[in-house]
């Protein structure tokens, strides 16, 4: 069965830019099907769409019943089969275990209630509730965000023994670990293909190749109307000037009509000259494509007198008295870019707070440098509101910088007058993530930077790292971008 989009155009209200323009296009429902797009080009827009949520112009056929993951829990205290059957109504037990033990999740989750699983458990529950369903279309939406290293590859590897679903993510291994097609939400149209993240990506370069070259030939063609048609403009200007200035030498044996009407004739020649140079520039500029481009980021990196900047020696976290992680030993030296990896809950966020001063928990031998300058960015963008002018303010950062890196991570323009309420999850962390770039330091430490970020910034930023060599402290699960950047990673095993 196929999904038949045709001439969709939406735009939000009181929005005066489209998400969709006269969008066309179809899939089948049996691919494993991946949406990739950057932050603000409509994937989130999409699926709604395709739920009904909105009413927009132009077709949609869905032949199954479209399902959005993560579906609201209504009560999370119940427990765990509850919630289950809550969204697979007609599901036996033995299927719900069944889907369960595919996700390595142990049956007893069954009996405890929902709201003591682990964010990570949550989302492997939902999923095994949603398979077990085979009359809708699921439409998933980043379920990544919540999951470690070994839940990721774990969820790739059953959605990739799965039939039939729409998959939002920005991680590039998961992306090429599940799907099949990719669905994929460019600057100008909309692409449908067999393959996988690499293979949209070497399609995208070879594109982006051929487009930068005829974008530079319709550019240099523009130029030479554009110096055309001023040349033209001056013409009509001076017979236009003609008709009423006469040399006094001259003016006894002019025939002013005469000299009347040749300026008039010269000037509409002049004019529709002028018209069709103009008309001709319209027709190249609309020839030109956006290419999809990784804008330039810069860093300030400042260089601290000490090698040492972090000295941890035989530490633990200790949550409300338990302790989730112990012997945590590690040190952070100059131009050192270092990953804490682990299951989720052994604490690598809470070492990161402890670390920066802000808040955590962490008891052993701890030293940090003199004067160290730290620039942080954190997990969570929920605290974020206000304007962009009430977030610049606050942060302290140049605003003229700011905004230059946000362009540079492909804001745009209106989105600087948007509250940040109303910008998406991944438009929010690039607040943060641009905050950070802003800020000259010693050492930079990223709580899971790449939360809900597109998979073009997530390559502008390796590319940054790469060339600044900034020192570096970080947890995040995409081990795509941690291959490519990270210097050393050490491993906490956490507690069982």
């Amino acid at each position: 069965m196929q999904v038949s989009i045709r001439d969709l155009s939406f735009t939000y209200d009181g929005s005066y830019t489209p998400v969709f323009e006269h969008v066309s296009f179809t899939f089948d429902t049996s691919w494993k099907l991946g949406l990739i797009g950057r932050n603000g080009k409509g994937k989130t827009t999409l699926l709604r769409l395709l739920l009904r949520q909105h009413a927009h112009e132009g077709r949609i056929d869905m032949p199954l019943i479209p399902v959005y993951f993560p579906f609201p829990v209504v009560n999370p205290a119940r427990p765990t089969r509850d919630i289950m059957q809550d969204a697979a109504p007609d599901a036996e037990e033995w299927q719900l275990q069944c889907e369960l033990n595919q996700l390595d999740v142990d049956d007893s989750v069954l009996d405890r209630p929902f709201q003591t699983l682990s964010k990570g458990e949550m989302t492997k529950v939902l999923l095994a509730a949603l398979f077990t369903r085979d009359d809708v279309y699921p439409l998933i939406d980043e379920p990544t965000n919540h999951l470690d290293a070994h839940g990721r590859e774990l969820v790739a590897d059953y959605l990739r023994r799965k039939d039939g679903f729409l998959l939002v993510s920005h991680d590039r291994a998961f992306l090429n670990r599940c799907i099949d097609h990719v669905l994929s939400l460019n600057r100008s149209d909309v692409w449908v293909m067999q393959g996988n993240y690499d293979t949209w990506e070497a399609r995208l370069n070879q594109q982006n190749e051929y487009e930068q070259s005829r974008n530079e030939v319709l550019r240099r063609d523009i130029r030479h109307l554009e110096e055309s048609a001023r040349r033209t403009a001056e013409w009509s200007a001076k017979a236009e000037k003609g008709k009423f200035h006469v040399a006094p030498s001259e003016a006894a044996v002019v025939d002013r009509g005469y000299v009347g009407a040749k300026a008039a004739s010269m000037m509409k020649k002049a004019t529709s000259a002028l018209r069709r140079k103009e008309r001709a520039i319209d027709e190249k500029r609309s020839l030109l494509h956006n290419v999809e481009k990784v804008g330039d980021l810069k860093l300030t990196v400042l260089r601290h007198p000490k090698d040492v900047l972090i000295s941890v020696q035989g530490a633990s976290v200790v949550y409300d008295g338990r302790t989730v992680c112990r012997d945590v030993t590690f040190a952070v030296r100059r131009g050192d870019r270092i990953a804490l990896t682990g299951p989720n809950g052994c604490g690598k966020s809470s070492i990161l707070k402890a670390l920066i001063g802000a808040g955590g928990s962490l008891e052993g031998s701890v030293s940090v440098a003199p004067g160290l300058t730290v620039s942080y960015v954190p997990q969570q963008t929920d605290n974020l509101t206000g304007s962009m002018k009430d977030f610049i303010s606050y942060a302290g950062v140049d605003e003229t910088l700011f905004k230059a890196i946000l362009r540079n991570m492909d804001f745009t323009r209106d989105l600087f007058d948007r509250p940040i309420r109303q910008m998406s999850q991944g438009q929010k962390k690039k607040l943060l993530l641009a905050r950070s770039l802003c800020t000259p330091a010693h050492l930079y430490v990223w709580d899971e930077p790449l939360n809900y970020i597109d998979v073009l910034s997530r390559v502008q930023l390796e590319g940054l790292l790469l060339e600044y060599e900034p020192t570096l402290l970080l947890v995040e699960h995409d081990a795509m971008f941690l291959d490519h950047v990270c210097t050393n990673s050490i491993s906490l095993g956490g507690i069982r």
